[in-house]
């Protein structure tokens, strides 16, 4: 089902921004000013890279209703840039990529108006793929504000009155739907600048003297948010968080509900597909999921592997690789991913199993497996200690304290599939997306 947004528009006069060195009526006259430039270039294709995220939003929606197509890059490495230029006709944002029209900060003041927005425009987007490669995925805009309309429909009650603050990228699919598009689109309040560190969080809360609070984050910050939680004291402006990008821990989601008394919505779905669905833990066994509005699953032919009808989609049903357990058309349980099920001498095993085995034991605050070797292919598991396993650390020859992580495993796993390689970081290493970095992971055993 493709909504009739074609004749999509938006009113700048209902867009909440927070900090009040930003209105609306400034950001109209970036973007009317950003778009006027743009009607005039011959070029049709629009690499857009702003680290700035009121800039990035404004010149966001000049390039849509100038009917610009947008490519979004994850990030502003020269490689990647690089790349991605090849791809397209002039680029837009940050100085970091050498951009074909430079921002100013005269623009004329015009009587504001509605944008006009063709939602055919293409949004590209690039996310990582299973082979290291980045992995481009093309959508229109229309299905991004169908997404919107989802959103709004099951959450907007929730978060109505309350200010969104997040600590993710805009330059990735799940910061700019939750981040940019539905605050401005449904015209809640919103902090555009992204949070680091929850101790901005915690500063910003009281200097803005905000009452009540959304979060926007990532399981990577939520995890270190538990351990150490300057919010605990204003839990009280804390209304609700969203969390997407991976796997949050069970024991983490309902840590933070319980510290801060408040509720924790966990979104999955990916940039291919969009959000699948969102489930609110009652329990830490509680494992099932909901499907948002107009979405539905189903169990490929003879396989778990999913099988999904969305709205937002283009074509439907759309093949997925992640195994569910059906309960029915709106109700699942994620498995993990078919990836997840590699061979280690012939032996069938889960990744994603070890990693949760791995991730109960006493000394671990994090951990990320991963398979190396070509020729003869082997587990290898990065752990994050905490401070328990630190000490315990210190106090043993290397041998020995890996020899300890594979004699736990071996309560679960035969002795062929067990790890054989470990590394000990400072931090498991996450992407921007909230993702663990499989290329950085690889990196520790090269």
């Amino acid at each position: 089902m493709q909504m009739d947004l074609k004749s999509y528009s938006i009113d700048p006069n209902t867009i909440q921004f927070v900090d009040p060195e930003q209105d609306c009526e400034q950001w109209f006259n970036i973007v009317a000013g950003y778009r006027n430039l743009l009607i005039k270039s011959s070029s049709e294709t629009w690499l857009l890279f702003e680290s700035d995220s009121f800039m990035f939003s404004a010149m966001f929606y000049a390039l849509l209703s100038a009917g610009k197509s947008i490519v979004l890059p994850q990030n502003a490495q020269p490689e990647h840039i690089r790349e991605i230029k090849k791809r397209v006709q002039a680029s837009i944002g940050s100085a970091v990529i050498d951009p074909d029209i430079v921002t100013t900060n005269i623009w004329p003041k015009l009587p504001m108006a509605l944008l006009h927005i063709n939602s055919d425009v293409n949004v590209t987007f690039f996310t990582s793929g299973s082979t290291g490669q980045a992995k481009v995925v093309e959508k229109q805009f229309w299905q991004l504000q169908t997404e919107i309309c989802c959103l709004e429909t099951n959450f907007g009650a929730t978060v109505k009155d309350s200010v969104l603050l997040s600590t993710v990228s805009h330059q990735h699919i799940y910061g700019l739907l939750f981040k940019i598009l539905w605050p401005i689109s449904e015209g809640h309040a919103f902090v555009c600048q992204a949070f680091e560190y929850p101790e901005h969080i915690a500063n910003k809360i009281t200097a803005g003297h905000l009452d009540s609070v959304t979060l926007i984050a990532s399981p990577a910050h939520l995890h270190r948010l538990c351990l150490d939680n300057p919010l605990l004291p204003l839990k009280q402006h804390v209304r609700c968080i969203f969390s997407s990008g991976g796997p949050l821990d069970a024991d983490k989601n309902i840590s933070l509900q319980q510290q801060l008394e408040c509720d924790l919505f966990e979104v999955y779905g990916s940039t291919e597909t969009g959000g699948i669905g969102w489930r609110h833990r009652d329990s830490i066994r509680d494992e099932v999921w909901q499907t948002f509005a107009g979405v539905s699953v189903a169990q490929q032919p003879n396989t778990e592997l999913l099988l999904l009808s969305s709205p937002y989609l283009k074509q439907n049903p759309f093949y997925g690789d992640d195994r569910i357990e059906l309960i029915n058309g709106q109700q699942f349980r994620l498995l993990g991913r078919a990836d997840d099920i590699v061979k280690i001498e012939e032996k069938r095993i889960s990744l994603r199993e070890v990693q949760l085995r791995c991730k109960q034991h006493e000394y671990v605050q994090d951990v990320g497996v991963i398979v190396i070797g070509t020729q003869r292919k082997q587990l290898a598991a990065v752990i994050e200690l905490n401070d328990l396993g630190k000490e315990a650390k210190d106090t043993m020859p290397l041998y020995l304290f890996n020899r300890l992580f594979r004699a736990y495993l071996a309560q679960w796993f035969e002795a062929v599939t067990l790890p054989k390689k470990f590394r000990y970081p400072l931090q498991i290493p996450y992407n921007a997306q909230g993702k663990l970095n499989r290329q950085a992971m690889e990196s520790y055993f090269e």
